[in-house]
């Protein structure tokens, strides 16, 4: 889900730079493209991915922390299957909300207007049902029941009302994705939009999903920090203080980057839709920096790579530095050695501060975090290392 998060992202900035100023000139082209579709629905299966992953991921960790003394069984072909049918529900899940606005027959329902051929003036820029409506009225008279006019009848309306010599008039769909530039969701609705009711759900769905992350890791917090003070007694044990803190700056990391991917969305999705401000031009902005906040951090948070990565090339840097460092301090009257070099020694002990801030910060599990409090010497019954 990340990872298609990072592709819309790259796509976007590919588009952007191929266009550059001649963007207007081929707007209209580029909202009514398949590319444009195709981009959509990247950024929202990955979107979505990642956030009905996060969700049962901290329901695994919520149900792995109550069952923390449980001896665990073996992996066998019905827990792999298990564990293949949710991944399969996740990405089936992702992929229905992102491509069911796409489905022809529910057109009526996601495609906002069309774009006719700039030869037939009669419908400029992106006539939507509305302007549709009004002249066909004036063509063909009075016309009942005009919420009820479906595109394919609309469509057939306007054929009849042009000649032969016409030939078939040409006429793109401006579908559930191409309400702005940047290609996204259409997360700002009106009230009149036709597709607000399953916005609103997806919406609704999301946010649901936020607080059920919310009440899980808070739950992991409280359940770890009370576990470990049973087993400490009150004798303050460093290593498990040390733990905890670590384990609760993840947790509020966690909360905090899904609340500011989220939440946002929500209130200002209100406010457009009760008139309240017009956030039809903040698409940009939501899509290039607040929707990508979770895709960014979650690597750090639920994968150590990337942080180990930096812990190994600090060190190897380190080493490689060395040399210069010392032939540059010998020359300004340091002596060579670390132990007697206090410029060296204060690089390296601020890059070693900065690597090991970066490795706390992300890399330790919430399960180890939990789990080293549960770890008890039998000998003398005192928490373990």
């Amino acid at each position: 889900g990340d990872f298609l998060v990072g592709l819309y992202l790259l796509l976007i900035f590919a588009v952007d730079f191929s266009k550059g100023e001649n963007y207007c000139s081929s707007q209209a082209d580029w909202l009514t493209s398949p590319s444009c579709s195709t981009l959509g629905v990247t950024s929202t299966i990955g979107s979505q991915i990642s956030l009905f992953a996060m969700t049962v991921l901290s329901f695994t960790r919520l149900y792995g922390i109550k069952n923390i003394m449980r001896i665990p069984g073996p992996v066998t072909k019905k827990g792999i299957a298990k564990v293949a049918v949710l991944l399969f529900v996740i990405v089936s899940a992702a992929t229905i909300i992102a491509v069911v606005s796409l489905i022809p027959q529910l057109e009526d329902s996601f495609v906002n207007s069309m774009k006719y051929d700039p030869n037939i003036r009669l419908f400029i820029g992106f006539p939507n049902k509305e302007v549709h409506f009004n002249v066909i009225e004036q063509y063909y008279g009075r016309i009942r029941m005009k919420e009820t006019l479906s595109w394919s009848t609309i469509s057939q309306m306007v054929d009849d009302m042009f000649t032969g010599q016409y030939g078939n008039l040409q006429r793109k769909k401006v579908d559930f994705f191409g309400n702005d530039g940047v290609c996204l969701f259409k997360y700002f609705v009106k009230t009149d939009d036709p597709q607000q009711l399953f916005v609103w759900l997806i919406l609704s769905l999301n946010f649901i999903c936020f607080t059920m992350i919310t009440i899980s890791y808070i739950a992991i917090n409280l359940m770890s920090t009370k576990s470990s003070s049973q087993l400490t007694q009150g004798s303050g044990n460093k290593m498990i203080t040390d733990r905890n803190k670590t384990m609760q700056r993840k947790i509020s990391i966690i909360i905090a980057t899904d609340f500011l991917c989220w939440v946002p969305f929500v209130i200002i999705c209100s406010l457009h839709t009760f008139a309240v401000l017009d956030a039809t031009s903040w698409y940009a902005l939501f899509s290039i920096v607040i929707l990508p906040i979770n895709s960014v951090i979650n690597p750090l948070l639920y994968d150590g790579t990337i942080t180990n990565t930096i812990s190994k090339y600090y060190k190897t840097a380190i080493n490689r530095m060395q040399p210069h460092l010392t032939t540059i301090t010998s020359s300004l009257g340091f002596n060579a050695s670390d132990e007697e070099n206090p410029f060296i020694s204060r690089i390296k002990r601020r890059l070693h501060l900065c690597v090991s801030g970066i490795k706390s910060l992300f890399s330790t599990n919430v399960e180890e975090n939990t789990s080293h409090a549960f770890e008890i010497d039998n000998s003398n019954n005192s928490v373990g290392n």
